[in-house]
């Protein structure tokens, strides 16, 4: 019974025993715990740390490497290698510096441009920057920015570690360039109210009667002057040997100035052999005042001598007798129909226009001035010279036949009227040769000649083509012009440079090619094909919810449409669209 009583005195101070040991090695495990869990939350916390820097850092260096990109230019004639440098490098750091990266912590930013395996000791180049072409490929403008930062950490500062560096790179690329300036040089553009900042104007200018030898000759027709030293501006930020340039130019038709080319110097001087277009003097249209029955007729605004559509002086179908001289009370010739009322003149004669302003006083009473004056196109005697759509399609051409397929195909497209003139046969093979005058109509009455070739009635849209099946949609089909015009034929122009897609799957499609429309002065009066021209130029498509000029005036600018009130605004413009470059991350 002793031994029993024992044991159980000694059993409770036995289990105590244990459970002060089981106590002790749960709070070491507790302990030991706590510990590793703080080192995992403090690893987790400074890993977060860590990846949220790098991925801030990571988006500055490719929003440094976008901004280095788009400084890999000239932006000033001359300016040297090392100027171009320190200026790519200047905007590669003020972009990182925007995304609150700056300080002690930015440890390096280095710079590099392909023109540096040139210059520098290939081992100061790094090893990923392996994407500039070979010599005898087409140029890149390529920018590489790397950068280094030193990254705060928290809890490895207990272990001695203050910081975490990270490099990364990217590599910014700015398209190479083809480019297509196409300037109006319709007589217009020599208007005097247009001022230049020195506050000439374009001497002598008359709309009814100004010959623009003198101002072509002493470059000071304004605003053609001012849009000439717009353009210059504009080539003089492109890059010489990587970026090309073409001029052209459009008046009656288009002309082709100077052919895609990388060399920017050459480039810049063709723009000063641009001249303005010296159109037929209206003063000088014996039609011009009303006839013997008074009001004003209807003539061909574009060969006045031609008087039923068929392209020559000779109107065997319309005779005319013409006895009186209503200006000076006796016989001679007043180039009216004195029984008819109607305009006439003679079959042999381009006496439509008294060239030299002798009122027709010859001997035999006949306009001596074939003499003087002999046209070898209707040139020389048309009233109207704004062909948009000729503009449109050799811009068009230019780059079709000589753009580079990885370049960034660009037109910029100047207009300071309204198109009143399409091509014709003799331009543009597509357009009947029966269509003497393109598409300003067939013959004296129809619809365009009593407005000098300006559609007014821009709505429906209508549609040549042989087959309606390839129209675009939503136009009306017709097979004559007027009602299909000038303006028409430009949009038509524009859809085979720029248009990508059409709900239509059976109308041809253009290029992939970037177009920005300046309406100066009173080509804002009718700003649909400029309108037009902008979206279809911004992304391929016709479709109105892209369309960035929905609602806005034409007098403002939007998407890539832009007004100049006068051409002292052109300077700004295209300074504008030499910004809008496109720029791409290439890695």
């Amino acid at each position: 019974m002793s031994k029993i009583k024992r044991h159980l005195l000694i059993l409770p101070h036995n289990r105590g025993g244990k459970q002060r040991r089981e106590n002790g090695q749960a709070l070491l495990i507790l302990a030991i715990s706590f510990v590793a869990l703080l080192a995992f939350i403090g690893l987790v916390t400074d890993a977060g740390s860590l990846y949220i820097t790098y991925t801030q850092l990571k988006r500055a260096v490719d929003a440094a490497a976008v901004a280095a990109a788009n400084n890999v230019k000239i932006t000033t004639p001359g300016e040297s290698y090392e100027t171009r440098k320190e200026r790519v490098k200047e905007a590669a750091r003020e972009m990182i510096s925007l995304h609150n990266i700056t300080g002690a912590e930015l440890a390096e930013v280095d710079v590099f441009l392909c023109d540096d395996f040139e210059i520098l000791d290939p081992d100061e180049i790094p090893d990923d920057f392996n994407m500039c072409p070979a010599a005898g490929d087409p140029p890149r403008k390529l920018a590489y920015v790397q950068a280094v930062h030193e990254a705060p950490v928290y809890f490895l500062r207990l272990f001695g570690i203050q910081n975490v560096p990270f490099r990364t790179s990217a590599i910014g690329e700015a398209a190479t360039v083809d480019l297509v300036i196409v300037l109006d040089t319709s007589e217009s553009m020599g208007s005097d109210i247009d001022c230049g900042s020195d506050g000439s104007c374009t001497p002598g200018y008359d709309p009814n009667n100004f010959n623009p030898a003198s101002c072509n000759a002493a470059n000071n027709c304004y605003p053609l002057r001012q849009a000439k030293d717009a353009a210059k501006s504009l080539i003089a930020r492109l890059l010489p040997g990587y970026d090309q340039v073409a001029i052209v130019h459009y008046d009656y038709q288009a002309h082709h100035v100077f052919g895609l080319s990388d060399d920017i110097s050459a480039a810049s001087s063709a723009v000063d052999t641009v001249y303005l277009h010296d159109d037929a003097p209206a003063a000088l249209l014996e039609w011009s005042s009303p006839g013997p029955m008074g009001g004003y007729e209807t003539f061909n605004p574009i060969f006045p001598d031609d008087r039923d559509g068929n392209g020559v002086d000779a109107d065997p179908g319309a005779p005319c007798e013409d006895l009186i001289d209503f200006r000076s009370g006796g016989p001679g010739r007043d180039l009216w129909d004195d029984v008819t009322g109607k305009p006439c003149d003679s079959d042999t004669l381009l006496d439509a226009y008294d060239w030299n302003n002798n009122r027709f006083t010859d001997p035999n009473g006949h306009d001596d001035d074939d003499v003087d004056h002999i046209p070898g196109t209707f040139e020389d005697t048309s009233q109207v010279s704004t062909c948009i759509g000729c503009g449109v399609r050799l811009g068009k051409e230019v780059l079709q036949n000589g753009g580079r397929p990885a370049s960034v195909w660009v037109m910029v497209f100047l207009s300071d009227g309204l198109a009143n003139l399409s091509d014709t046969h003799a331009t543009n093979n597509d357009i009947p040769a029966s269509y003497k005058y393109g598409f300003c109509g067939d013959e004296p009455g129809s619809a365009f000649w009593s407005t000098f070739c300006i559609d007014w009635d821009t709505d429906p849209r209508y549609c040549i083509d042989d087959d309606d099946d390839e129209c675009p949609p939503d136009t009306s089909h017709t097979n004559q012009s007027g009602p299909f015009s000038v303006l028409d034929y430009a949009m038509d122009m524009v859809d085979e440079a720029a248009l990508l897609d059409s709900t239509n799957e059976d109308e041809p499609l253009g290029e992939d090619m970037v177009i920005y429309s300046v309406a100066l002065g009173a080509a804002a009066a009718q700003p649909e094909v400029l309108r037009y021209m902008a979206n279809l130029g911004d992304d391929g498509l016709r479709d109105p919810a892209t369309d960035l000029c929905n609602g806005v005036p034409a007098q403002q600018n939007c998407g890539n449409y832009y007004y100049a009130p006068t051409g002292a605004f052109l300077d700004r413009i295209f300074e504008s669209i030499a910004s809008r470059i496109f720029t791409k991350i290439s890695r």
